[in-house]
């Protein structure tokens, strides 16, 4: 398993949700979203009670950390898209939320791993990862301005708190309170 690799795979599947939402609406892209969340959860069961999955086990394989829950990753970041799509309101808002997920928690990992300093509230977590966090999320911007900007700086601050708790899942929960908190401002 290469760490850089998942993580390209991780700003690809980024990529991906907001090219649905972008062509086919929020609406269609949660169905989407939906059906593949459960479809994870029915070959991740299928993997735990090992029946083979035929041409797919060795790329998942691949991509998995020694360790974890075959498709645990796979599946929280596929909540946490479905999170975003059904919980925020407002196309651009999802839209940068997308973009904070799915680059934002890449780019945390692909400069983190390669950092030494680590964050003072954090044995794991250093603060070039959570630079990298928000600059590899300024994308967003593109999509709802500067409230973008705003969340992904709560965005990274969230990913950097030591948690037993995905990563992808706390990243989305804070987009979807920020942008409905920013909402109800405006």
């Amino acid at each position: 398993m290469n760490e850089d690799e998942r993580q390209i795979v991780h700003i690809f599947l980024g990529v991906c949700a907001i090219l649905l939402v972008d062509f086919f609406g929020v609406q269609a892209a949660a169905y989407i979203m939906g059906a593949i969340l459960v479809a994870g959860i029915m070959l991740v069961h299928l993997k735990l009670s090992r029946i083979s999955l035929g041409p797919l086990e060795n790329p998942l394989e691949r991509f998995e950390r020694p360790g974890v829950t075959p498709g645990y990753g796979a599946m929280t970041l596929a909540a946490g898209m479905l999170a975003i799509l059904t919980l925020i309101s407002g196309k651009e808002s999802i839209l940068a939320s997308l973009c904070i997920l799915g680059f934002g928690d890449a780019g945390s990992t692909l400069i983190g791993i390669r950092s030494k300093k680590k964050l003072p509230y954090s044995r794991e977590k250093t603060f070039g990862g959570s630079i990298a966090f928000f600059l590899f999320s300024l994308p967003a911007a593109y999509f709802a301005g500067l409230p973008a900007l705003v969340v992904a700086g709560l965005a990274a601050f969230g990913e950097s708190l030591e948690s037993h708790i995905d990563d992808n899942l706390v990243i989305a929960v804070v987009c979807v309170v920020a942008f409905r908190l920013i909402s109800l401002i405006h």
